[in-house]
């Protein structure tokens, strides 16, 4: 476990408002991408990330250094999001504004910005084609993708976070790539 990370929970536990900033400032990039990449929306990830730290602040009295300070906040997102998906009813949003910080499937999602309108176009299809395919994934593979792929989780620690067996998570990732492999198959042709 990362020490700093355990001291600054213990800070935040002891009331002090600047190791809260601080925990904002680590990880609200982080969150924000890992919110984004199942919902597509910037406002509902936004509101999310904010509810996350709005939980450590009123849970701070428990905080118990038995995990680690990532997977914690992670365990805390996963039960938001499935909160959210019960009160709502599942909304992609395909042009929602992108983060300041791009993670790697971000990358993937960027349009470049250049003149040839055919590189535009079909840079465009391919952006909407990977949503489409990630949002028809199931919850559980999509949620286990995003965290293995975006934000570079092992599967021990998304076993973790989404309190399910490793071998749940290595199934979940497998069907996840396979069905993504057949979903955008087509899309080496263009």
């Amino acid at each position: 476990m990362n020490d700093g990370d355990i001291v600054l929970m213990e800070r935040i536990r002891d009331g002090d408002q600047t190791a809260v900033v601080e925990l904002v400032d680590r990880f609200q990039h982080e969150l924000m991408g890992f919110f984004y990449h199942l919902c597509w929306d910037q406002l509902v990830a936004e509101e999310l990330v904010q509810d996350v730290f709005v939980n450590v602040y009123r849970s701070r009295s428990r905080y118990q250094p038995t995990a680690k300070v990532r997977t914690f906040l992670y365990r805390i997102a996963h039960n938001l999001w499935i909160d959210h998906m019960r009160r709502q009813k599942h909304h992609l949003s395909l042009d929602a504004e992108m983060g300041e910080r791009s993670l790697k499937l971000s990358d993937v999602l960027k349009a470049p910005s250049g003149e040839d309108a055919d590189a535009v176009n079909r840079d465009e299809t391919i952006r909407q084609r990977i949503q489409e395919s990630l949002d028809a994934l199931p919850e559980g593979q999509r949620e286990v993708f995003v965290l293995a792929n975006s934000h570079g989780m092992k599967y021990q620690e998304i076993s973790e976070v989404l309190g399910i067996p490793e071998g749940t998570v290595k199934s979940r990732m497998h069907n996840a790539v396979r069905t993504l492999r057949d979903d955008l198959q087509d899309l080496i042709e263009l």
